[in-house]
């Protein structure tokens, strides 16, 4: 169950933003102050209190109690305080990232996702997996899969050699935003290791586009695409190297 944020209290959030104008400006124990003085006003708003692991992390302080308070106030951890606590060396790794933490981070990012990807970075994974796809197996349609589909990239790069095209992804903004192409048959939200283990169609492609950069162990997700390929099927992802 999704736990609701509390509302904003104005002051806190006009404290809030200080210390995080301080921190920009590169003066963390002023912006602590700060976000300490809104965490007076709104002891549980779960912002301000990750705002002040960042200041702590920053200022070389105890930013370790702040994401633990963080993580007491939202277990399901939309802010990502594991990751943070992981970082500092304060606590294991996490398998993968906190599924609330992703959601919610591509739900507030589905409006621009796709300018700032393609436009500003100039994103190219769909169009290297079609590539691939074109090499190997140059002609036929296929029923497709696109798993983390988020907008449509990589379903709108495989338009024309979809029988059906099929998609999953964790953030409903997303599938809001892949539902306006009018290209899938079907789109549902959802962690997608979960829903492969439960999903009635078979494929004789799936794709994951950045998908794998947000999953630690891979084995589950080979396993639930492997269930959900037909026999000679093609499983197609980008990685990414350090």
């Amino acid at each position: 169950m999704t736990l609701p944020l509390p509302i904003p209290d104005p002051r806190a959030r006009r404290r809030l933003e200080i210390g995080l104008a301080l921190l920009a400006d590169g003066q963390p124990e002023d912006a602590a102050d700060a976000i300490r003085a809104a965490i007076e006003i709104a002891p549980g708003d779960v912002e301000i209190r990750y705002a002040l692991g960042q200041a702590l992390e920053a200022a070389g302080g105890d930013a370790a109690a702040a994401y633990r308070a963080t993580l007491e106030l939202d277990p399901e951890d939309r802010m990502g305080a594991a990751v943070r606590l992981a970082l500092i060396g304060a606590a294991p790794a996490p398998a993968q990232l906190p599924e609330a933490h992703v959601r919610t981070l591509f739900d507030q990012y589905a409006p621009r996702f796709e300018t700032s990807l393609v436009d500003a970075l100039h994103y190219r994974g769909p169009a290297l997996l079609r590539r691939a796809v074109d090499r190997i197996v140059p002609e036929g349609d296929f029923d497709i899969l696109d798993l983390g589909c988020g907008t449509g990239l990589a379903g709108a790069a495989f338009a024309d050699r979809r029988r059906r095209l099929d998609g999953i992804d964790l953030s409903p903004g997303m599938i809001l935003q892949a539902m306006a192409r009018r290209l899938y048959d079907r789109l549902e939200p959802g962690e997608i290791v979960a829903a492969l283990a439960e999903w009635p169609e078979r494929y004789d492609l799936i794709l994951a586009a950045d998908v794998a950069v947000y999953i630690g162990d891979l084995a589950p997700l080979f396993a639930g695409v492997r269930a959900v390929l037909r026999p000679g099927g093609w499983f197609a992802l980008t990685a990414e190297s350090q």
